[in-house]
């Protein structure tokens, strides 16, 4: 009660202590002025008054206390009283309750994922200071991250003028050896200065350091979960040796449990430093074309994020020019905040299904809004008698606040338990398809999000029906002894029902446009066969490998397809429906080039038999053999993109190209095309197929390993022991991981589409429902409002359809208006969903034309009962009724 006096006493003093000092004021001033008539000169008379009203100060505290403890009592008053009303009529508060607990556990629930993606600041020291760097390539301007290629990296690292510190990054994986068999981990290699640049300190141990970069090192640091999962949480883990693929590496320190990086791959369990990647042998970090880095800034203080960005464009200009050879479509970079790299193209969805919530709490408003103004005419007589004992009009109003805020207040209380119960549904649905997501919940910042939330929707839903009520005819109320009703009141209900038909259709037009996109992604041809097809993943470390994969792999895949089950199996080194991918130039001898202006296409390393095996069909030429072999003729294949865009019209098979992919030291060699295949998508969402180079695994031996494609005839993921059996028996150390089946992929892929188009479906649904039961309830106060006139008239000799068609027709205005307005609604915002639709436009008639149709129909349907009732109405009780 403490809290509650004094938020009241910051709330009244103000306006109350200018009302005393104009008092005080006034008394002053008759004071004096009674003074100078008694003959006492100008200062005698005000220090008199002075003296006469002692401390004003005093007097002001002593005034406003009171009036502030007199405020408390009626807002007490107020509160029992209102809940006195409510509980008078527990139908109508029992309705209303449940309606804005769908209103308000819905915001709650989505706005605790809002809030743990979009507004929680990374877990990092200052994290408003840290930026993401890219480099855009020219001629993919659609694609939003484009990586540093090494010395790239270097150069604005060192000719900045913004940043305190620039690292880099990427992904990498070991499998660890140990007591406790193999352990695939996925791991960071990046800058020895990462952590310094976040501002972390690791638990036990130390950082890295500059000499941890040196070729040769090999230090690395592991998560708090590593630690206590396979080591037990030794203290004396520091200093150990452990054998990474087959290399031995010092741990020098464990991250805290708290810590994540990136923060969108929590199953990041290494780091260790370039040490591991800058070797004589590897031109990766000596080619400036190769684009395989991330990077993260840290702005140095007082320094902008504009400001930073056109420092890093300044450099990405500066190093077009200076190599025109590998720079010249990367002339631009990419600044943006750590959080807005993070959060990617979530943003959008996420703001759109918080959006359509916000529109449904408005929607459930608008039908609470609807229920007062009806209960209204029934307590009409009373505000009548209240205003004629003295209550004034912002007394009467105040009342009618305070019983919609203690509506909105129980509402918002079984809203946050829906909440609660809610939020893990929809964090099961959501997956791993936004970051950040999991860290969901309803804590205290979401439950003061519910609390604002059932505030203002106490005020939205009650300020119409409070002022509506003040303006009743005193003297015909009382005099008529009946109820009366006010014309303005019919046009508020009719008005409501109007705006929540339009925002109904709009909400359900936008989730009809993403479940079409939803069902063209998944009825849309990949360009292979997904069905049956087993994939998972091992490493072949270079330490062992690097030389003899082929003889690996050989026997490798012979005794994959020899398992009862297996009709046939390959190995690709990047997978579909993983979102990877691998962009190179390559060169044509026939149309020369600068090496800065070649075109490029999407490339990955395959084996004999993986076309068979993904069923993807040979349009032209052969496929690939075991005589494709180092030493061989170097060959490679190409889809139809590749050749409609590269080679139009032309006969493509015995075009010889350089692909940029290298390897070891020196260029590629000249290679023959032997094949085109069919298009394939490497994502989901991909709206048009890219072109596209396949090199047989066999001659080249820069790749470090290949997942495994098994086209079985029986269940998939029962062959799962018998794939590890033979990985294990070829080689114990290797651990095999992703073990999925491509429907899995695939369906992990359309997790982010089918989130969206669930939510929105539910909200949308959820908006149509309240809308027609708002219809209903507008059309049955106007039946009991007409009663007698209706008896009126079917005494006279109207026909029971007459009275049916007047009905309908009223709700048929209604309706129509309603879906005009959300059709014109729905056409001007049609933009806010282009960029999460795929296959249908932003503005498809047909949706709309259903759409329309499904608000009337449904519309109609809930004024028919209304109606029919109308017309069963016995004149001779409506005559009867007063």
């Amino acid at each position: 009660m403490s809290i509650f006096r004094r938020v009241t006493n910051l709330f009244f003093r103000s306006r109350m202590q200018r009302e005393i000092d104009a008092e005080l004021n006034a008394h002053m001033a008759m004071r004096v002025e009674d003074n100078l008539r008694s003959g006492m000169s100008a200062d005698e008379a005000q220090r008199d008054a002075l003296l006469r009203f002692g401390n004003r100060t005093a007097i002001r505290e002593r005034v406003t206390g009171e009036d502030a403890a007199l405020a408390m009592e009626n807002i007490g008053r107020d509160i029992r009283l209102a809940c006195r009303q409510l509980t008078n009529s527990p139908s109508f508060a029992l309705t209303a309750i449940v309606t804005l607990a769908l209103g308000i556990g819905a915001n709650t629930a989505t706005f605790s994922v809002v809030d743990a993606v979009l507004l929680r600041p990374l877990p990092y020291n200052h994290p408003e200071r840290l930026v993401d760097l890219a480099s855009m390539n020219s001629r993919f301007p659609d694609d939003m991250g484009g990586n540093l290629s090494y010395p790239d990296y270097v150069d604005m690292r060192a000719r900045n003028h913004t940043l305190a510190h620039l690292v880099s990054y990427h992904d990498n994986s070991y499998s660890l050896s140990g007591s406790g068999g193999p352990l695939h981990i996925d791991s960071e290699i990046v800058a020895w200065d990462l952590l310094t640049t976040l501002g972390v300190r690791p638990e036990i141990g130390r950082d890295f350091t500059a000499q941890d970069e040196k070729p040769g090192t090999r230090v690395a640091l592991i998560s708090h979960s590593l630690w206590m999962s396979r080591f037990g949480g030794d203290a004396t883990i520091v200093g150990r040796s452990v054998r990474l693929s087959g290399e031995t590496f010092t741990i020098i320190g464990v991250m805290p449990a708290s810590f994540l990086f990136p923060v969108n791959e929590p199953q990041t369990a290494l780091w260790t430093t370039f040490a591991v990647d800058i070797v004589p042998t590897d031109s990766m970090f000596t080619q400036r074309g190769a684009h395989f880095l991330n990077a993260v800034g840290r702005m140095k203080p007082g320094v902008s994020l504009a400001q930073a960005d056109q420092d890093l464009n300044s450099i990405a200009v500066n190093l077009s020019q200076q190599f025109p050879e590998t720079n010249t479509h990367h002339n631009r970079a990419r600044l943006r905040s750590e959080l807005a790299a993070l959060v990617g193209d979530t943003r959008r969805p996420l703001t759109i299904v918080l959006g359509a919530v916000g529109l449904v709490l408005l929607i459930a408003c608008g039908n609470i809004a609807n229920l007062l103004l009806a209960r209204m005419r029934e307590r009409q007589r009373e505000i009548a008698m209240r205003a004629a004992l003295g209550a004034d009009r912002r007394r009467i109003v105040r009342q009618l606040l305070v019983e919609s805020l203690v509506l909105s207040t129980a509402g918002g209380l079984a809203g946050c338990a829906l909440a609660f119960a809610t939020t893990p549904m929809m964090l099961r649905l959501i997956g791993n398809s936004i970051p950040r997501a999991a860290d969901a919940g309803v804590d205290l910042r979401i439950l003061a999000f519910a609390a604002a939330v059932s505030c203002i929707a106490g005020l939205v839903f009650g300020i119409a029906p409070a002022i509506s009520a003040t303006k009743t005819d005193l003297v015909s109320t009382l005099k008529a002894g009946s109820r009366t009703d006010v014309a303005s009141r019919d046009w508020m209900r009719s008005a409501l029902v109007v705006g929540q038909v339009a925002l109904g259709l709009v909400l359900a037009a936008s989730a009809g446009l993403l479940i079409s996109s939803f069902l063209h992604l998944r009825h849309t041809d990949e360009g292979f066969n997904p069905d049956h097809l087993l994939t998972f993943l091992f490493e072949t470390p270079d330490a062992q490998y690097k030389e003899t994969r082929p003889a690996f792999y050989h026997p490798y895949f012979e005794k994959v397809r020899a398992v009862p089950g297996v009709q046939s199996a390959a190995g690709v080194l990047i997978m579909p429906m993983t979102d990877d991918g691998a962009d190179v130039t390559f060169e044509d001898p026939e149309h020369p080039i600068p090496e800065g202006q070649r075109p490029g296409a999407s490339v990955t390393v395959i084996t004999p038999e993986y076309f068979r095996t993904m069923q993807i069909p040979l349009m032209q030429g052969r496929d690939f053999t075991t005589d494709d072999k180092l030493g061989a003729a170097q060959v490679m294949i190409v889809d139809e993109a590749f050749a409609r865009k590269f080679f139009p019209g032309e006969n493509v098979l015995g075009n010889k190209l350089r692909p940029g992919a290298s390897n070891g030291p020196g260029r590629e060699e000249w290679r023959v095309i032997v094949g085109v295949v069919g298009s394939v998508r490497l994502s989901a969402t991909q709206r048009e197929m890219r072109p596209e180079m396949y090199l047989p695994a066999d001659q080249l031996t820069h790749w470090c390993c290949l997942h495994t494609v098994a086209r079985t005839s029986v269940e998939p993921l029962s062959l799962e022991p018998a794939m590890r059996q033979i990985v294990a028996s070829m080689d114990k150390e290797i651990p095999v991981t992703n073990v999925k089946t491509m429907q899995n992929l695939m369906s992990t892929q359309l997790s982010q589409p089918r989130f969206a188009m669930v939510l929105l479906g539910v909200f949308a649904g959820l908006a149509v429902t309240l809308t027609v039961v708002g219809l209903y309830g507008v059309m049955m106060y106007s039946i009991s409002k007409r009663t007698r006139e209706i008896g009126i008239r079917m005494a006279l000799g109207a026909q029971r359809g007459n009275v049916l068609g007047s009905v309908m027709r009223e709700a048929g205005v209604l309706l129509l208006t309603g879906v005009i307005i959300g059709v014109a609604v729905s056409l001007l915002s049609s933009s806010i969903l282009k960029s999460m639709l795929y296959g249908t436009g932003a503005r498809n008639p047909i949706v709309l034309m259903l759409v329309c149709a499904i608000t009337v129909l449904t519309g109609l349907i809930a004024a028919f009962i209304p109606a029919r009732r109308a017309a069963s109405i016995d004149p001779m009780r409506a005559l009867r009724t007063d």
